[in-house]
């Protein structure tokens, strides 16, 4: 009587935690609306270095292949998925991950490939020739070899006899950030020592930074072109995140 009791209650056990994963997977898939949705954050044609088109996206569809399916969503700008898609030969599924703004939207496609919204990659502002967009390998070739890295999260590359610190996601350059005197913006010649008077009028920026406030986070200051700066007490970060 015991064993039979005891074959019931983990009979009953095993059927609560059947439906609790039934349940637990349903409510991690997505909508197809939901899917389609998502592809339109990133609509419009995909070019690679080269300024190859390699991805055209639309309502509904990537490359003419109709999306039929998604999942592992997660974030919303920047943000990333996996988008299914119905081939004449079958279904194939394309990992995304999307980021920036302007000129530097930049899509990462089965976590290797970067692909850019514009056929020839732009930017606005630099320091000491390296801009936001560029490739690590670029970074290395116009720098030399950094004095240290730093690969906890994204990879920091750190260039003390510049006074350079260089963020990277993926490979690529999206975080400039000025830590010593010596370093300045190429079209603004402005550095660690430039007054937040003549970054706003340098940059037309729209609203004032506050001298008096570098020690707390005072928020992005856009320059446009998808570019923004964030003031700090002791640095400068070119970024191409706007939070």
């Amino acid at each position: 009587m015991k064993s039979f009791i005891s074959k019931l209650l983990l009979l009953s056990i095993f059927s609560i935690m059947c439906l609790f994963s039934a349940s637990t997977v349903k409510a991690a898939q997505m909508s197809l609306d939901s899917v389609i949705r998502a592809s339109q954050r990133i609509a419009g044609d995909w070019y690679d270095a080269s300024g190859n088109r390699v991805l055209s996206i639309s309502k509904g569809y990537i490359n003419g292949c109709q999306i039929v399916d998604g999942t592992d969503f997660a974030g919303g700008d920047p943000g990333l998925g996996i988008f299914i898609i119905q081939e004449a030969q079958g279904r194939k599924a394309i990992h995304l991950e999307w980021l920036g703004s302007g000129e530097h939207r930049t899509l990462i496609m089965n976590k290797k490939e970067q692909l850019s919204s514009s056929r020839y990659r732009e930017h606005y502002e630099s320091v000491n020739g390296v801009y936001l967009g560029m490739s690590r390998q670029q970074v290395i070739n116009l720098l030399g070899a950094p004095n240290s890295s730093d690969s906890r999260g994204r990879e920091m590359l750190n260039y003390t006899n510049l006074g350079l610190k260089i963020g990277l996601d993926r490979n690529i350059v999206t975080g400039i950030t000025i830590v010593g005197k010596g370093a300045h913006f190429d079209k603004s010649g402005l550095g660690i020592g430039s007054s937040m008077i003549d970054y706003y009028n340098f940059y037309q920026l729209n609203r004032m930074p506050s001298e008096f406030s570098k020690d707390t986070f005072q928020g992005p200051f856009s320059i446009g072109h998808g570019e923004f700066l964030f003031f700090g007490s002791k640095n400068i970060t070119l970024s191409i995140y706007n939070n």
